[in-house]
């Protein structure tokens, strides 16, 4: 049984690669080949580790025209000389939506596992993805009605990060007279650029208010921290550096200073009061904001139908601004815990663990 997979960043290749174990647990004859990153490498045969690089958003893809191009003729070979069973797609839309057209001229049936958003920012996409996808498996459940609606074979099977992040884990305020604030800018350079100065300019603010504070950054890799070691060591003295997924120290966090994306969920699941900050190139921001149709950016509050988390996007992301939410969260230890307490109300609208072992199973049956 051969499947051809694909992913294209760093979320993708996490959850690409668990489901790659799962698929081989439940049947060892599989094969799996594609695109993805260096998890999926690890237990498969990825032909070009794209997903290390993140090449996502407006820009990024221009600049790698020639190495998607390549990858997608790669793809167009395969599909016609070996003729894969199926073909596995994980978010990523701009790529994989020609991967799935081209699956279609060769009757390979599609399988998307993780929607791509596009409900909150072009709808129109719904309508390609119904002329060449078999079959949605998505992870959040507003998700599985607007799909269905649309006439898209669409299940629910939970987010897969309720696998990953133990259930035992929920976010523990400090002892009394000590603060621990968590920064995650970003992952990718761009994002560490824009975001790490004003979220360590914050914390300077913050400590400035409450003496006792203890700052610590999660970095996805040894090259992002000495990235930031590199170019803002004038900036991080007393901070301390702890891998993305250490969710045991994660969750010792009292607030934490986030962009916005995957680990907006991964603290939604710990249940850790956030600032949500987003600044991006003028001109992606300007594309964006008449793209996107929805009222939050933060899946905590698109999940809650509320504002639970502030949000601050743009020329709104200032030191200032962001320090003064975090102050006020912190004085008024009510809010604070009152905030924590819907977040983990909301963290049960992702469903149970199991996500991916449901998953593995759709895919198999639906080519057996």
């Amino acid at each position: 049984m051969k499947i051809f997979i694909s992913a294209g960043d760093p979320s993708g290749d996490l959850h690409g690669s668990n489901l790659i174990k799962q698929l081989k647990l439940q049947n060892p004859g599989v094969s799996v080949s594609g695109f993805g990153g260096s998890k999926m490498s690890a237990v498969s045969d990825i032909l070009d580790k794209v997903a290390d690089s993140s090449i996502i958003g407006f820009w990024e893809p221009v600049r790698n025209i020639v190495r998607l191009k390549r990858d997608f003729n790669t793809a167009k070979k395969i599909f016609r000389e070996q003729k894969p069973d199926i073909l596995i797609l994980i978010d990523y839309y701009g790529f994989n939506i020609h991967l799935a057209k081209e699956a279609k001229k060769h009757d390979i049936p599609v399988v998307y596992f993780i929607s791509p958003q596009v409900w909150a920012t072009r709808e129109s996409r719904i309508k390609e993805l119904k002329k060449y996808v078999k079959k949605m498996l998505v992870i959040f459940p507003f998700e599985e009605e607007i799909y269905n609606k649309a006439g898209i074979d669409c299940e629910f099977v939970g987010h897969p990060l309720l696998d990953v992040i133990p259930s035992s884990l929920v976010s523990r305020p400090s002892s009394l007279g000590s603060l621990t604030i968590g920064l995650m800018p970003g992952s990718r350079i761009q994002e560490l650029n824009r975001h790490v100065i004003p979220f360590l300019k914050a914390v300077k603010q913050i400590s400035d208010n409450f003496g006792n504070v203890n700052c610590v950054i999660t970095v996805s890799s040894d090259n992002i921290k000495e990235y930031i070691k590199q170019n803002f060591n004038d900036d991080i003295h007393n901070i301390k550096f702890i891998s993305h997924g250490d969710y045991e120290q994660r969750a010792g966090m009292d607030v934490c200073i986030t962009s916005s994306g995957t680990a907006t969920v991964e603290n939604l699941i710990l249940g850790i009061p956030m600032v949500i900050v987003y600044k991006t190139s003028f001109f992606t921001y300007f594309i964006a904001k008449s793209l996107i149709k929805v009222k939050n950016i933060g899946m905590v509050n698109i999940l809650a139908g509320e504002t639970i988390c502030p949000e601050l996007i743009q020329n709104d992301a200032t030191p200032k601004k962001i320090s003064e939410m975090c102050i006020d969260l912190i004085r008024n230890e009510q809010n604070l815990n009152t905030m924590r307490q819907k977040i983990l109300k909301t963290r049960e609208k992702l469903g149970g663990p199991g996500a991916v072992e449901k998953t593995a199973k759709i895919i198999l049956n639906s080519i057996s």
